[in-house]
């Protein structure tokens, strides 16, 4: 009897992808150095963590922006996983944990004829499998690569605006708005030297008499 763990994604960007928990500490996040990658805008660089503990599994947010939840509930300390619980990262990604025992049949030794007739027909059976298994490798592997490159590159482009700061993007307004509307109508006045028929008023106060 063997104990497995996994994990199902039942909403987001991957719905069926079974991932395996298999080492003591599975990181999950945006950012390709964590060991469950998860390419949403809700789900942070660096959103939790599944690790083992005394032959448990827990679930551990990580300081996440939109937050970690078991079963509808948010968690804000490391908590025990159980079967069938169902962890929602931010708003639309749920994974569905799952922890059963599968059974190991022993190998059953056959007699010495018997194995003598299955090595036979394996011989036999080998060349055949080869020959119909070589062309449709091929052929999957070139269909699939170009979908791969494709789906590599779009997250990429829009990742790097995503993680752009606010204050940035708030300056780079602002510089746009004084240039528009106060350094190019300066500058055009002062090219057609108009600035008696604009502020013709205002300099006269200054200095009676400067402008006709």
């Amino acid at each position: 009897m063997t104990l497995t763990n996994k994990l199902i994604m039942k909403s987001g960007p991957e719905v069926g992808k079974v991932i395996q928990l298999e080492k003591d500490e599975l990181l999950i996040g945006r950012e390709l150095i964590n060991d469950l990658i998860i390419s949403d805008p809700e789900i942070s660089r660096k959103h939790a963590r599944i690790f083992t503990k005394n032959k448990k599994l827990y679930l551990e947010d990580l300081g996440s922006t939109n937050g970690t939840f078991q079963s509808g509930k948010k968690i804000t300390k490391p908590v025990e996983l159980k079967n069938g619980d169902l962890l929602t990262l931010g708003k639309g990604v749920v994974l569905e944990f799952i922890s059963e025992t599968v059974e190991e049949h022993p190998a059953v030794e056959l007699p010495s004829d018997e194995k003598k007739q299955e090595g036979t027909k394996q011989v036999r059976k080998t060349p055949q499998v080869k020959e119909k298994q070589i062309k449709p490798a091929g052929t999957k592997t070139a269909d699939k690569q170009p979908k791969s490159s494709t789906k590599s590159d779009a997250p990429l482009g829009i990742e790097k605006l995503r993680n752009t700061p606010t204050w940035v993007i708030v300056l780079v307004i602002v510089l746009l708005f004084l240039l528009v509307f106060c350094v190019l109508p300066m500058l055009i006045i002062e090219w057609t030297d108009q600035w008696c028929n604009f502020f013709g008023a205002f300099f006269n106060q200054i200095q009676p008499g400067v402008c006709p």
